[in-house]
């Protein structure tokens, strides 16, 4: 299969999810422009966190024992790839002006690590044939973004929070980093414990839901419940002194 191709299947998920939370973000959306880099800085990060896996991991690493297996997932892989991904949204996203409410943390985490996995979608489809394309779109791209949707929740807390508590960001990535060890530990260790990670994922698609709706929630653009404007372009009632519309995003010209 021609390399055009195999990129076009490997981008079809990410691109999906990167809309469906995109979507999630209904006060104030953030710039597609935005939204397009964070993603190519997430796949751009997978390059320097592989070269420092294959460093730490050897490459027989499918017939190490149990202990060795552990330390590359909790020691090396977690961390190594949840500081990546983070570091793709800090050197770009986090200092952007539009990042002015506490959903946009999250959002700009789940868009950088849609990149990751996509990356690393590719490469796995390179090797092993495209068939893989369907696991690849659930555990690699909603594992990736459940594991930074986890660093966001905290970043967007750190930032808004009063006083403002930076150490939160140290903590959600703490946590996402073990949750991604444990997360690929039991799926390395090519027994019944792999099963495992399907309540794992359930566990990080419901936190993921739940945070965004969360931080959506808390969001300084939500309208008031006084709604008398409509929107010229979804026809819903909004408040006639919001500048844009909640339900579809459409910003007013006043």
């Amino acid at each position: 299969m021609d390399p055009i191709t195999l990129l076009s299947i490997a981008l079809a998920p990410g691109i999906f999810w990167v809309w469906y939370f995109y979507k999630k973000d209904r006060y104030d959306p953030e710039p597609k422009k935005l939204i397009i880099y964070t993603f190519l800085l997430g796949a751009l990060v997978t390059i320097p966190a592989g070269i420092i896996n294959s460093i730490f991991i050897s490459s027989s690493f499918e017939n190490m024992g149990i202990l060795m297996k552990f330390f590359a997932a909790f020691v090396v892989i977690g961390p190594v790839e949840e500081i990546s991904k983070y570091m793709a949204i800090r050197i770009y996203s986090l200092k952007s002006k539009e990042f002015d409410e506490p959903i946009d943390a999250m959002l700009y985490s789940v868009v950088a690590a849609l990149g990751f996995a996509t990356f690393e979608n590719f490469l796995y489809i390179s090797q092993y044939g495209a068939s893989l394309i369907l696991m690849r779109a659930i555990t690699g791209c909603l594992g990736h973004a459940g594991f930074s949707g986890i660093v966001g929740y905290y970043v967007g807390k750190a930032k808004f929070s009063s006083p403002k508590n930076n150490n939160l960001v140290y903590k959600g990535l703490a946590i996402a980093a073990f949750s991604h060890g444990l997360f690929d530990f039991v799926l390395f260790t090519q027994t019944i414990l792999a099963l495992l990670f399907i309540p794992l994922l359930i566990v990080l698609i419901y936190f993921l839901s739940k945070r965004l709706g969360e931080m959506s929630s808390a969001s300084p653009f939500k309208p008031s419940d006084n709604y008398d404007f409509k929107c010229p372009k979804c026809k819903k009632k909004v408040l006639s002194s919001s500048n844009f519309c909640a339900e579809c995003g459409y910003k007013f010209k006043r």
